[in-house]
């Protein structure tokens, strides 16, 4: 019996570096794990496994392996309850909602490598796993139909510099197949990004420079001594990788080869800093759910994309100063015990065994370094698979010697209540997941809200403008709804909120030619309202029409010159000819305005 179980709890090992892999597999290939629902039905199979494999394990084998809680889960708890904390003044209160599930699946993850952690075969296969899922992606970014992004390598990530981020770490990892290594390091030259390739050959030759270090103080044999010869390779490998670029990626050679500071990249990085920044401090620095979203309100020219790139802004804006705090004391303390763990271990090592798991574990560490670094300044963990590779690969690291214990044996405390936690914590993850992709609804309030207001729009006009009000502060990037509302006001004749309202629309859209053109056309109606019985009132909103042109110029006139390089189209946005008309046909208008009678 005891045999028996020893050999299907080996089975169960070596089963579950397969699930882990196909976890992360799945994540990979729906967009890197980048769009709201890739992201509920992977939380809903990842929670669904972490409940099924415990009562598996449980019942069927009579025992199980219980780990405390620790520093790192005390990290993921309190960013999830920061994303939650957001919720109370959101931009978005559905994306507090998604940032909370994106930290309950990074723990889950990290909690499933801690379960490997003290198997060393299963960590291997996973490894091995991980190799041939990115020999996969990278084989897929060179389809022509599938995998390229103006000419860069993108894969299944749809953006390349995240599949740069991908192929690096998995590069750090020390591929065991040369051809492997040669496929995976063209596919990294060949995305063109900057960011991965500088990081990927900084961190690359400091973790060759630690293990030379530390092999030295070994043995020479266990070296051997065709080891110099074979690093021959590497030359040959980045001269052909390099020429097939040049001939077939000639996009992805001219963007990786452009390190001038002063460039438009590096530059629009700036921006994103300093607005980010600056719309954190417009929040004093509290968690506001979707903070990111509100770029357009501090904008000074139009970004080609609204994300800010990176985990410092990412954090910063939606879970505020105290998770950025967080996240850096985590990160310090780690980084200092690794390092002091290294100094000890390298004065201790006798015999190649020693000095090859060490190695192992260094190529980890410098896997889960370019992953954090790279998210700083480009693909952050917004692709859901780079996160779920750092927490699964640092939940691994982990230094913990489970102790099976059988059922109906006394637990300690501590490990019974976190398994408890954990146990809890997934079939709410499970049930959550499940029901938003049965019915999202159930976070997008503003729909119900927005029906509510156009029902009784007719019937009530106070009724349905708190209806509005409330659709907008749960999701202030709507649009529409702000332009119903802004209509409705101006014409139940609530001329000043009505104003307030246009600008508002005109704040979040402010380089959109449409919405100014929109904005001057209603403010027109309500003053030819106003024209018989309210002329004052009318020559307001005439003169409010007249000056849309000037303030169209004035966000041109504004721009710095570096800001004019980083806009190319700036001498393109302009007043449209209908702007032109209506503001010319106000100016009119207010010099026949009917005088007040007496």
């Amino acid at each position: 019996m005891i045999g028996l179980s020893l050999q299907q709890d080996s089975r169960v090992r070596s089963n579950r570096a397969r699930f882990l892999a196909l976890f992360l597999a799945i994540s990979v290939i729906n967009h890197g794990l980048y769009y709201p629902q890739d992201w509920l039905v992977f939380g809903f199979v990842i929670s669904f496994y972490v409940i099924a494999s415990h009562w598996i394990e449980r019942f069927k084998f009579g025992s199980g392996n219980y780990f405390t809680l620790g520093l790192t889960d005390a990290l993921m708890l309190v960013m999830l309850i920061l994303s939650g904390l957001g919720i109370v003044h959101p931009v978005k209160a559905a994306d507090g909602f998604m940032e909370a599930l994106h930290w309950g699946i990074f723990w889950l993850t990290y909690r499933l490598g801690i379960r490997i952690s003290s198997d060393q075969k299963t960590k291997e296969k996973l490894l091995n796993y991980i190799e041939w899922l990115a020999i996969a992606v990278a084989m897929m970014g060179w389809v022509p139909w599938v995998g390229q992004v103006a000419g860069r390598l993108s894969s299944v990530f749809g953006y390349p510099n995240a599949m740069a981020a991908f192929l690096g770490a998995v590069l750090l990892l020390n591929p065991q197949r040369k051809l492997a290594q040669i496929l995976l390091v063209i596919s990294l030259l060949a995305t063109g990004s900057r960011a991965g390739v500088g990081l990927f050959v900084v961190i690359f030759m400091g973790q060759k420079f630690i293990l030379s270090r530390q092999a030295g103080a070994i043995r020479k044999p266990i070296l051997g001594s065709g080891n110099y010869l074979r690093r021959l390779w590497l030359i040959g490998l980045v001269i052909s990788g390099i020429v097939l670029i040049i001939l077939n990626n000639r996009a992805a050679w001219e963007n990786l080869t452009t390190w001038d500071i002063s460039s438009s990249s590096w530059q629009e990085r700036l921006v994103y800093f300093k607005d980010g920044i600056r719309l954190a401090w417009d929040a004093r620095g509290l968690p506001q759910a979707g903070g990111w979203l509100a770029f357009p309100t501090v904008q000074h020219f139009p970004y080609w994309t609204a994300d800010p790139h990176s985990s410092f802004i990412h954090i910063l804006l939606n879970q505020g100063v105290l998770g950025i705090l967080c996240v850096g004391t985590w990160g310090s303390l780690w980084l200092a015990q690794a390092w002091k763990t290294w100094r000890e271990k390298r004065k201790f090592y006798k015999t190649g065994v020693e000095y090859l798991g060490n190695k192992a574990e260094i190529q980890v560490w410098a896997a889960l370094l370019f992953l954090g670094l790279h998210s700083l300044v480009d693909a952050d963990f917004s692709f859901g698979s780079l996160g779920c590779l750092f927490w699964l690969l640092f939940g691994s690291l982990q230094k913990f010697d489970p102790h099976p214990r059988s059922f109906y044996s006394k637990r300690t405390w501590t490990q019974s209540i976190s398994n408890q936690v954990m146990m809890v914590f997934s079939c709410l993850l499970c049930f959550v997941c499940g029901s938003l992709l049965f019915n999202p609804t159930y976070i997008e309030k503003e729909r119900t809200w927005n029906a509510y207001a156009v029902q009784w729009s007719e019937r009530d006009s106070e009724r349905s403008i708190s209806f509005w009000d409330k659709s907008l502060i749960w999701d202030q990037t709507q649009s529409s709804t702000r332009q119903k509302r802004a209509e409705h006001l101006l014409k139940h004749g609530k001329i000043i909120s009505g104003l307030v309202a246009v600008e508002e629309v005109l704040k979040w859209q402010p380089f959109n030619i449409e919405a100014y053109e929109w904005a001057q056309s209603v403010v027109w109606d309500a003053a030819e309202v106003q024209r018989g019985t309210n002329p004052e009132t009318a020559n307001r909103l005439y003169r409010w029409v007249e000056e849309v042109p000037n303030n169209i110029d004035e966000r041109v006139k504004g721009l710095t010159s570096t800001e004019r390089l980083l806009w190319q189209g700036h001498q393109a946005f302009s007043p449209s000819p209908h702007i032109l008309l209506l503001a010319e046909y106000a100016r009119q208008r207010q010099l026949t305005q009917l005088l007040f009678k007496t």
